[in-house]
């Protein structure tokens, strides 16, 4: 695990205990009913004045509406990740069952630490036989992978226990939850989605720490989050399809529209072949092939001009706005003609 996630759990170590308001208790009766967040908090177990009761919740007000939509690099990803754990489950199967954490809850954040390298500690991905550097740093030399991954697990019983975990749980906004507070609280004490559960899933946006004790806003995490490897290898229970699939060009281009994401020249991706397909059909010369070039960047910048855009050459929420407009325009244009 980088520093820069080292640095997030060293911001959120101590988080003060904290109990759930009247209000955000109704916000959640209203979103999924009484009965059913009644029956959710009964089987998870959280105490509402637990320490991670906020962050469950918050998982809790997710489930409903997680769409998970990965680019062709994640998506290939996730592939190794289950390849991954058909070969090694079974090494999986017995850390959990010293730590009575489920095993591939284990391979996922294992993968997210160090890709699955059993040459690593679980605790942040240093490699083994050597002190480590990352935090947790104040931990024993381990030579064996399964005996750092115990020691890693067992250092979060707490956590375990608070959340009603075993080695069977499916429940995913406890696994989500579990998932965050192995990484760190950082990303919830700054009122934001956690990329190390939900990365490649609609919930997280933007948002990383690049370096140690900097975060950027506008960073965008390209692992795969825990959740949608869960759902990879059918590891969670969710009111959502935790199926993953491969992002469309329609979702591409909601995201651009969202303005999460900025295209610019150099980039090659569902996004930029997204923009190319809306520049295409508007009579720009542009080829549809995902690789924003020198063609791509003269068509945006054309399209800029024609709009009385600043022309930047880069595609964010407002100029795929006028993308928008100008083919609804045509599209109205072209059924008056007729």
């Amino acid at each position: 695990m980088s520093s820069y996630s080292q640095q997030e759990r060293r911001e959120s170590t101590g988080s003060s205990t904290t109990s759930t308001s009247n209000a955000e208790h109704d916000d959640l009766q209203d979103t999924l009913g009484n009965s059913a967040i009644q029956e959710m908090l009964s089987q998870s177990g959280v105490p509402h004045d637990s320490a991670y009761h906020k962050v469950y919740q918050n998982h809790v007000n997710k489930d409903a509406n997680i769409n998970i939509s990965l680019s062709e690099t994640q998506m290939r990803n996730v592939t190794t990740f289950q390849e991954h754990w058909q070969r090694h489950q079974a090494r999986y199967v017995a850390v959990a069952a010293k730590t009575d954490i489920p095993p591939k809850l284990i391979a996922a954040l294992h993968w997210r630490e160090s890709t699955g390298n059993f040459n690593t500690y679980l605790h942040q991905g240093d490699p083994l036989g050597k002190k480590a550097v990352n935090w947790p740093n104040n931990i024993p030399i381990f030579h064996k992978w399964e005996d750092a991954a115990v020691h890693a697990l067992n250092m979060k019983k707490y956590t375990r226990n608070e959340l009603n975990i075993d080695k069977d749980t499916r429940e995913g906004p406890a696994l989500a939850t579990y998932a965050e507070a192995y990484n760190g609280l950082g990303y919830h004490n700054r009122g934001r989605q956690s990329p190390y559960v939900y990365a490649g899933s609609s919930p997280y946006t933007s948002g990383k720490y690049v370096a140690d004790g900097k975060f950027s806003r506008t960073a965008v995490d390209q692992q795969v989050g825990v959740l949608p490897l869960l759902g990879s290898v059918d590891g969670a229970d969710s009111q959502s399809d935790l199926t993953p699939r491969q992002m469309s060009e329609t979702d591409a281009w909601n995201k651009v529209q969202n303005g999460d994401v900025l295209l610019r020249e150099g980039m090659n991706s569902v996004y930029v072949r997204a923009l190319q397909s809306h520049l295409k059909d508007l009579g720009y010369n542009v080829s549809v092939d995902g690789d924003f070039g020198p063609g791509t960047m003269r068509a945006v910048q054309e399209f800029q001009r024609d709009q009385g855009l600043a022309a930047d050459g880069v595609v964010g929420a407002q100029t795929a706005a006028q993308i928008d407009l100008a083919q609804q325009t045509s599209a109205t244009s072209g059924i008056a003609m007729n």
